[in-house]
């Protein structure tokens, strides 16, 4: 048996653990500035982030734009509304719809959010520049845009 220390790889070969690894930094990055008593998940930050640029959103919606599942969501949700940082409004076009909104503290809450974005932004800056981080963030965002790979 030998000791020695588990080789890994951060190269272009080792897809995979690049992007885990970056995955983890980012959640890293993000969880250190914002988990708190109040939000204890990334996820349901991202709930309160996907709501600041909207008039209210379906739950449905919501799960399918952030790929939540819709059991996890509502408990996300339920948490967020018990907290007073999110609240439901029946649609007042379609009254079978019941739309998310951010109350004022969610809303005060996102600026926290948009705080630790900004950090997380600037460390890419710093180590990249403007340009690559930039263009890192934009290639990303296409990432889970692609299709799925089929095994051949």
């Amino acid at each position: 048996m030998s000791g020695g220390a588990v080789p890994t790889t951060t190269g272009p070969d080792s897809v995979s653990e690049v992007l885990f690894r970056a995955g983890r930094w980012w959640s890293d990055a993000l969880a250190s500035g914002l988990l708190d008593a109040d939000i204890t998940s990334i996820d349901g930050w991202r709930v309160l982030g996907s709501l600041r640029g909207g008039d209210g959103f379906t739950m449905s919606d919501i799960a399918l734009a952030l790929t939540i599942p819709p059991p996890s969501l509502t408990r996300i949700v339920d948490k967020l509304v018990d907290g007073g940082f999110v609240v439901r409004r029946v649609d007042a076009m379609d009254r079978r719809r019941v739309l998310i909104y951010l109350s004022a503290r969610g809303k005060t809450k996102v600026r926290k959010l948009v705080r630790q974005e900004g950090l997380v932004k600037s460390a890419l800056i710093d180590e990249f520049g403007e340009d690559t981080a930039v263009h890192l963030i934009r290639t990303l965002a296409r990432v889970s845009d692609l299709s799925m790979p089929t095994p051949r």
